[in-house]
């Protein structure tokens, strides 16, 4: 099932039940690596990310059965945005308890907070995230080669002609390579957009 940007009602009414057992699967695959991102981009260690994570989804799981979503408060990728922000604040308190002192500049989480919906790395996140998706869901439409062009080229950002030199093929390739896969991507991206909006 391919990840959107769009949260659909259904979805989240699925994971109230609890006897689909692939519902939390799914909302982890969705959204997991999200949120470890963007963990660790707020500063979180590899380990503290994870237990982010978890704590995220167990506090979602706990929440679900109760969870309306209302429009008028905003989208659900702002509900999680701020729950991971809500799982560092819980562990930065915790951990400030202990005797090991935190590093002001990689445990800002009272900005993190003040930034509320204009945060720009969790939009890039989400929007990463999406991507990615996107790239799976398509990916095995994709010759190999097309592929290693578009991920040299348009994700790492190297120029046609090392690209091409790399790959041992013409510009020409690199350059039909980044159009076709870009206009799939974008039909993808539209698929996956389709449905109520979360």
């Amino acid at each position: 099932m391919s990840q959107s940007d769009r949260t659909h009602p259904s979805f989240l009414l699925r994971l109230r039940d609890r006897t689909d057992e692939l519902g939390w699967p799914e909302f982890h695959e969705r959204y997991g690596h999200l949120l470890y991102r963007y963990a660790r981009a707020r500063g979180a260690s590899h380990t503290d990310a994870e237990d982010v994570v978890q704590d995220v989804e167990m506090q979602f799981f706990q929440a679900i059965d109760g969870f309306e979503y209302d429009a008028r408060k905003g989208r659900f990728r702002a509900y999680l945005r701020s729950a991971v922000v809500h799982a560092l604040a819980r562990r930065a308190s915790r951990q400030a308890r202990q005797p090991v002192q935190l590093e002001p500049h990689t445990f800002d989480h009272l900005a993190a907070q003040r930034a509320a919906a204009a945060d720009d790395d969790w939009e890039i996140e989400w929007q990463l995230n999406r991507l990615r998706a996107a790239l799976r869901a398509i990916a095995g439409e994709l010759e190999t080669s097309a592929l290693k062009a578009f991920e040299m080229h348009v994700l790492a950002g190297r120029p046609v002609v090392e690209t091409a030199e790399k790959l041992g093929v013409s510009k020409w390739v690199v350059y039909r390579a980044k159009n076709r896969i870009l206009a799939r991507v974008r039909a993808q991206l539209a698929e996956m957009d389709s449905g109520t909006d979360l």
